[in-house]
């Protein structure tokens, strides 16, 4: 099996957010099959846990809401669906 992107893990699988969260460099580790850039690294690891946890938040809140999109159209500011 290859290595999975570090984002995609991060949506896909909820103990390894909570970990990464936690403690980047060993969430990593552990996981073993994750490909992640020098660069995102020492991103995770620049940041203070509050720092990582608004980021993973943000990231996995982006993609459900660009799936959503992607399945039923624009959602409003206010959750609708339609044109806006």
């Amino acid at each position: 099996m290859g290595s999975v992107p570090l984002w995609t893990r991060v949506v896909a699988d909820e103990r390894f957010r909570a970990a990464l969260v936690e403690d980047p460099l060993r969430a990593v580790a552990d996981a073993g099959d994750v490909a992640v850039s020098p660069e995102q690294m020492r991103r995770l690891e620049g940041m203070d846990r509050e720092e990582r946890a608004e980021l993973v938040g943000e990231v996995v809140k982006e993609v459900h809401l660009r799936g959503a999109e992607a399945r039923f159209g624009r959602i409003g500011p206010d959750g609708r669906l339609g044109r806006y």
